[in-house]
């Protein structure tokens, strides 16, 4: 297996990105290169699968399609970066799991070997947030060409990107900070708010209650004062985009709080036309937001 460019990395978009969120894809590709990170594109991937209901349903088929998965990226010689928390959730937790053995691990083994595959470890899922992190808030802010002065941002880090700690690695889930610094890096204000931790909803199998939920949260960053929300995962994104139309329509609640992805704001800040990052797609317009940042 040839050896890699440290910078570069395999990009797994796993299902909701490009099927229903293009406008992360194409953020990730304008800002990530600018920040010094280099994205392969490798063929083969499937969904990752998500980490609750395929995982529930039947922990040795998810495990089997999240090792070919690790198995297709390990071929490239690279880490595997994603954009979504779920994705990093069940590919992290898999090699977690893999490098454990078990019966788990061998009945996977035993489906991917009539694939003519095998997983060896010798790669892994880096989540975006992660590998920015770690570069440093200083690099980020070296792309920095337009700062978000005036935009005050709500973070909301997502379960999957912090839980369980010990197999994640990414942050102290009771008191996280690095996203908060990445967005600061950007030249925004954080507010915390309470509830800042919880989830936002959306895996719960209760329909009232996944609306409570995320708009109680909407409610109380509203009250902290921000004027926008930032999140790293596009199920929790939509959660809080469409999920407010849902809201609305059925608690008859109306938050009016756009919501983005990291990487969004990453490229307005590094100055690339907001017309070009999909924000036309948003169900909640973003134009207010935007409109606080100073000239």
């Amino acid at each position: 297996m040839a050896k890699a460019d440290a910078t570069e990395y395999t990009l797994f978009l796993g299902c909701m990105i490009p099927l229903r969120h293009p406008q992360i894809e194409a953020a990730a590709r304008k800002a990530l290169p600018k920040v010094g990170i280099k994205l392969a594109d490798v063929e083969g991937f499937s969904c990752c699968p998500e980490p609750w209901n395929v995982k529930g349903a039947n922990l040795e088929s998810w495990l089997a399609v999240a090792m070919r998965n690790l198995a297709v990226g390990e071929k490239s010689g690279r880490d595997m970066l994603v954009l979504c928390n779920g994705c990093y959730a069940t590919l992290t937790e898999a090699a977690h799991i893999a490098s454990n053995g078990g019966e788990e691990k061998a009945a996977a083994e035993k489906k991917l070997s009539s694939l003519k595959l095998s997983y060896k470890g010798r790669n892994k899922a880096r989540h975006v947030a992660s590998v920015l992190s770690d570069m440093g808030a200083d690099a980020v802010a070296s792309s920095v060409k337009k700062p978000l002065a005036g935009l005050k941002v709500a973070v909301h880090h997502g379960c999957h990107l912090l839980r369980p700690a010990e197999v994640m690695g990414f942050d102290d889930p009771f008191d996280p900070s690095k996203l908060e610094e990445l967005v600061e890096a950007l030249g925004a204000e954080v507010v915390r708010y309470e509830g800042y931790t919880d989830c936002c909803g959306r895996a719960t199998h209760d329909p009232e209650a996944t609306l409570a939920i995320a708009s109680d949260k909407l409610a109380a960053m509203k009250k902290a004062g921000a004027n926008c929300l930032v999140t790293v995962c596009p199920a929790c994104f939509e959660q809080f985009d469409l999920g407010q139309v849902e809201i609305k329509r059925k608690l008859g609640k109306e938050h009016k709080l756009p919501a983005f992805h990291y990487l969004q704001l990453l490229a307005i800040a590094q100055g690339e036309d907001p017309s070009e990052l999909g924000l036309d797609r948003h169900r909640i317009d973003v134009k207010p937001a935007l409109a606080k940042i100073k000239a």
